[in-house]
């Protein structure tokens, strides 16, 4: 069986990437695809984590709190429901921020080198249409037996 090897070129700059664009041919630059800014599913997945996460912690928390808490006329069973619920609510609404907050975070930095590599794409796209277009023109133009 033949195995393939690849080879992943080690980028040491923010402009190597961008570079790279230099060394294309302007249809290769022009079929080049936008590098995505921000993954809104990891950050989604990252809240809803976080969210369950913490709402289990904080009703579990409330729940012990209320075991041992009883208000007079009130069941312990009764307590543990309420002060749960309660203890729930505020986990989840505090972990599902700070891993929404968390999330968005460590994204950051992924996406500006994408907006910065988007920003030299666009650029690079526009010279070679420009040239592209100009060759076309050239070709059509200076053709034997051509006139205006």
């Amino acid at each position: 069986m033949a195995s393939t090897v690849r080879f992943k070129r080690k980028t040491y700059t923010r402009w190597d990437d961008t570079d790279n664009l230099k060394r294309m041919k302007d249809a290769d630059i022009l079929a080049e695809k936008k590098r995505p800014t921000t993954d809104y599913g990891k950050i989604a997945g990252a809240t809803a984590a976080g969210t369950v996460a913490a709402a289990t912690g904080g009703a579990i928390i409330g729940g012990g709190k209320g075991l041992f808490k009883g208000a007079p006329g009130m069941g312990r069973g009764k307590a543990m429901l309420k002060t749960g619920g309660r203890w729930g609510k505020y986990g989840a609404v505090i972990g599902g921020t700070l891993a929404a907050t968390s999330a968005y975070a460590a994204g950051r930095k992924k996406a500006e080198e994408n907006e910065f590599y988007n920003k030299r794409l666009q650029y690079a796209q526009k010279q070679a249409l420009r040239r592209e277009k100009k060759d076309w023109k050239t070709n059509m133009t200076q053709r034997d037996g051509y006139s205006y």
